[in-house]
């Protein structure tokens, strides 16, 4: 690994036909560089003609909404988007006909009826179907479906993810430790994941992890593909790329492995998704010829107090102070329970909201029962209780589509509903019929009574008048079941708060993972236990390079906090308190 501290601070690059790597620690400015970067290799290429395009690769939408509405220039000559947003338009949907038939030629998916990606919430009528298709053999697995049984079911489905294997094969495997022990406990047979995978696929269902390995299959298929998408992306810029994986690397390689300028950018001390197959070596270790490397070391987040603190947890990057930076306040750690931490922080501090960041779900959730915070999940509950996939899916749709709007996104809030009226019409309606009942679907939708509307109520009307008006069924009749109570139990509004459109969340209490990207004025990072503090905080600096993710969690999560950071651990003693002194941290007993 270079020493980075000593490489080149970056502001201009001398040619932008360069292979670039940059380094760049937490508050950065790199989306700023990055967004300087596209506008000037638009103007000075060269290589772009007529219909060649700029890709820029986001780790999440949020990231890639921002860096599109803050360009100056032709937005339409970039492609920025996350990988599996970038892969599934240039690779999975123009040429999934070469992969439609497996080698036996069986059908392995329906390509007419790709319609998109989605986030992986399992069906119960997916999981009925494939519970059946495995149980034909001699080996019965109908216990799966239990009322005791089903909800842990659909949790380790929704885990499994595709890594490769030894021989550089793709397979499905469970992502956490804990979907493990779970399928051990209720006896699923991880040796027919990839059956449950063909039964969504032949009913068109695409999740976003099979959108790798789509484009493995394409890639290792049709070589020439690459050629293709190569042509039409003479650069390619990827961001994070520490927490791009195994898979996502291979194919990225195989996109740029001639013709096309690739510049990556990332933090190693920010790479945190092991369990995903993401490895922070990727990054280290990404060659291409002539390659320059560079830095970004100002922090134009923290404060400089924080700035501090965050330097002696790491040595590769010594962060600088951003321009009119303020001092601060010192860090504080509150020693005792949650509960008594976020009373104590009320108290002090009743106007300003404080965000909570902990490891593990679990402890999301258990904070949130201490403290008092409703813990649940309606859209989640939405689909276990409702096994009519049109339905269900139509519902979700209406909700998705609201909060588009919301944010200000009418193009996706009215790409949302015309999509589901597509699918459930067929061709029987033109397409601006289709349109101008979304529009309507839409403009309800604004009506606060009609959101207030029990989803039965909300859900029958609008069934009715399309049918009169239009001809069709947005989906089945409310007549008993599951869905008939929670329809009639649940309100749009109700909902709402669950359903999400990109990664930004109002939660008070996250996971460290999900708060990735974000920022917060101020932040508490939880310890479960005050050994994970001496570890990753107290002695971080031997342990932020370890093979495990732990002390990079923790950085991450600290990094977070803009004006005031907070440390939540249950005890201490004296020699805590002593290095907590040499590094001018207070600390608070509550």
């Amino acid at each position: 690994m270079p020493d980075i501290n000593s490489l080149p601070h970056i502001s201009t690059l001398s040619d932008i036909e360069t292979h670039f790597k940059v380094f760049a620690g937490p508050g950065a400015g790199k989306t700023r560089w990055l967004i300087s970067h596209l506008e000037r290799v638009l103007c000075e290429s060269d290589r772009l003609n007529r219909t060649g395009k700029i890709a820029c690769i986001t780790y999440t939408n949020v990231a890639a909404e921002e860096i599109l509405n803050r360009l100056k220039c032709d937005k339409s000559r970039f492609d920025i988007s996350t990988i599996h947003s970038f892969l599934y338009r240039n690779i999975v949907k123009p040429f999934s006909y070469l992969i439609e038939k497996k080698d036996d030629g069986e059908i392995l998916f329906d390509s007419a009826s790709l319609d998109g990606h989605d986030e992986h919430i399992p069906r119960r009528d997916i999981i009925d179907s494939w519970v059946k298709k495995i149980s034909e053999g001699r080996t019965k697995y109908w216990y799966l479906t239990s009322k005791e049984n089903y909800p842990e079911l659909a949790k380790c489905l929704s885990d499994a993810d595709w890594f490769f294997n030894d021989t550089g094969i793709p397979q499905l495997k469970f992502r956490n430790q804990w979907t493990i022990s779970t399928a051990s406990k209720i006896r699923m047979p991880s040796t027919k994941l990839l059956e449950y995978k063909r039964v969504c696929w032949k009913k068109g269902i695409l999740y976003h992890e099979d959108v790798l390995y789509f484009s493995y299959l394409i890639l290792t298929r049709s070589p020439r593909v690459a050629e293709f998408v190569r042509a039409k992306f003479p650069y390619i810029f990827i961001d994070e790329f520490q927490d791009t994986t195994e898979i996502q690397t291979w194919l990225i390689d195989k996109i740029t492995e001639q013709n096309t300028i690739v510049g990556v950018v990332g933090d190693i001390a920010q790479s945190i998704y092991k369990f995903t197959g993401a490895k922070r070596a990727d990054f280290i270790d990404f060659k291409r010829d002539k390659i320059s490397e560079y830095k970004l070391n100002h922090n134009h987040r923290s404060t400089k107090r924080i700035i501090d603190f965050l330097n002696q947890l790491r040595s590769d990057i010594n962060q600088e102070y951003g321009q009119g930076q303020p001092d601060g306040v010192s860090i504080n750690v509150l020693v005792g329970t949650i509960q008594n931490a976020k009373v104590w922080y009320e108290r002090n501090f009743p106007d300003s909201p404080l965000y909570i960041l902990t490891r593990k779900n679990t402890t999301v959730s258990e904070i949130n029962n201490q403290i008092g915070t409703a813990n649940t999940n309606l859209l989640k509950d939405l689909y276990s209780n409702d096994t009519n996939p049109q339905r269900v899916r139509f519902v979700h749709s209406l909700l998705m589509s609201f909060k588009f709007h919301k944010k200000g996104d009418l193009k996706n809030a009215l790409n949302e509903i015309y999509k589901s009226l597509r699918r459930v019409s067929g061709t029987s309606v033109l397409k601006l019929s289709l349109k101008r009942l979304a529009i309507r679907i839409i403009d309800s939708l604004q009506i606060d009574a009609n959101r207030n509307k029990t989803i039965a109520e909300f859900y029958l009307e609008l069934r009715t008048y399309v049918l009169d008006e239009y001809g069709f069924k947005i989906g089945s009749n409310l007549n008993r079941g599951n869905a008939k109570t929670f329809y009639e139990n649940h309100n749009l509004n109700e909902i709402l708060p669950y359903v999400k459109v990109d990664t930004k969340s109002d939660d008070k209490v996250r996971t460290i993972h999900s708060a990735k990207g974000t920022e917060f004025k101020n932040t508490l990072v939880h310890f479960e236990t005050t050994n994970e503090f001496r570890n990753y905080i107290l002695n971080g600096l031997n342990h932020i390079d370890d093979a495990e993710d732990d002390c990079r969690i923790y950085y991450v999560g600290c990094s977070r906090a803009k004006d005031r950071l907070f440390i939540s651990i249950p005890d201490f003693n004296q020699d805590d308190i002593k290095k907590l002194e040499e590094i001018n941290v207070k600390y608070e007993t509550v």
